[in-house]
């Protein structure tokens, strides 16, 4: 009787297993043809009709147990130049299974994705209302591009990181003349030009400096230093400042000139000159004082000297004054004389007048009221 029990529950269970098998396969996709397997249905790139994206990010839907549980993503970035109205897909068998799968909207349909995204379905090719996979597309312009002003926004000198300053100086005057654009920055008389430390931004691709004025502004390639740094300013050196964008040709350049406000010294600003006697020619007195340059530029006269303050008070100069000047201008630290002339036959009396004399830095004619005037007080006594 037991031997012919264990055959029984032998079969049994061998029964029972092979059913439970074939439940288990039955939800299985790959063995059963009439289900399709949702990863196979997974686009693998998405081509635009004649477009070359920039980029392309695809983040594939979520399938749990062959089903989709949330859609796919595809964001693209296309060239600005670009409409993005009137954009059809171009969706190949490289990118699907055509024989199996079909895109809606087809790459037959022109969509605008200017205010909106798009939904594009992969769809049962034997059947489209089987919606099996879905993939929102959103498609962009790529930003345009911003060139930089090819400018120094910002250049001082401040007094934490100058030691020689109590405030900082800033930028006071600026003159621009197509590419090239002169800087002024006025320290205190007595600063040491040689050892000053400049704050500087730019808005700019490419910036390079030279203190060498004799190479060409195009030949300029040291680097502009991205870490603190101070720098010799001190007659003659010069400090020029290229910016460049290579790619789109372009380039500015900034010359820096740092000096004092008014870099006229008179030795002795209130004068009075040996007695003229009347009637007789006009005197002419050389020397009387001299004009130095305390500055950090070659000077020269900017324009003629005028008078006030003139005692008695006439139509014409009776009283009046010149600098002499070496050729090419004033260096700095270097003086001249000052000369007076009284004219002739002047009734007696003691005349007065206060010579105004006008500045400029050579090679910056251009730009009016750098430098600042300076005065020379002038008495003469004219006696019989």
């Amino acid at each position: 009787m037991e031997k012919r029990i264990t055959p029984i529950l032998i079969l049994i269970l061998f029964t029972t297993i092979f059913m439970g098998c074939n439940k288990d396969d039955g939800n299985d996709p790959g063995s059963n043809p009439d289900v399709i397997n949702l990863d196979d249905a997974k686009l693998s790139d998405f081509p635009l009709f004649g477009i070359t994206p920039i980029s392309m990010n695809i983040t594939q839907p979520t399938i749990v147990d062959n089903q989709e549980t949330d859609f796919g993503e595809i964001n693209i970035i296309i060239p600005n130049t670009i409409s993005l109205n009137g954009i059809a897909s171009a969706v190949t068998s490289d990118e699907l299974n055509l024989s199996k799968f079909n895109i809606l909207p087809g790459n037959s349909t022109t969509l605008n994705y200017e205010t909106q995204s798009q939904t594009h379905t992969i769809v049962n090719v034997l059947d489209e209302s089987q919606e099996l996979l879905h993939y929102t597309v959103t498609i962009e312009q790529e930003a345009a591009s911003i060139s930089s002003t090819l400018s120094v926004t910002d250049f001082k000198f401040e007094a934490s990181k100058n030691t020689e300053l109590t405030d900082d100086v800033t930028i006071e005057t600026s003159i621009e003349d197509n590419n090239r654009k002169d800087i002024y920055l006025f320290v205190p008389a007595g600063t040491d030009f040689s050892d000053l430390t400049p704050t500087v931004t730019f808005d700019a691709e490419e910036v390079f400096y030279t203190q060498d004025s004799s190479i060409p502004i195009a030949d300029v390639d040291t680097p502009y230093p991205t870490a603190e740094t101070n720098f010799d300013f001190a007659y003659p050196k010069n400090f020029i400042i290229v910016l460049r964008d290579d790619p789109n040709n372009r380039i500015k350049w900034v010359n820096v000139i740092v000096d004092v406000k008014n870099p006229v010294e008179i030795e002795n600003t209130d004068i009075t000159t040996p007695d003229v006697i009347t009637p007789g020619s006009s005197e002419y007195f050389t020397g009387i004082t001299k004009w130095k340059n305390i500055g950090n530029h070659k000077i020269q006269f900017k324009s003629a000297t005028t008078y006030e303050d003139k005692v008695p008070s006439t139509t014409v100069n009776v009283i009046t004054a010149d600098r002499n000047l070496v050729t090419g201008g004033l260096e700095p630290g270097k003086n001249a004389d000052i000369n007076v002339q009284v004219n002739a036959n002047l009734p007696v009396g003691q005349y007065k007048t206060t010579a105004v004399f006008y500045t400029k830095f050579v090679g910056h004619e251009t730009i009016d009221d750098v430098v600042e005037s300076v005065k020379l007080n002038i008495t003469s006594n004219v006696k019989n």
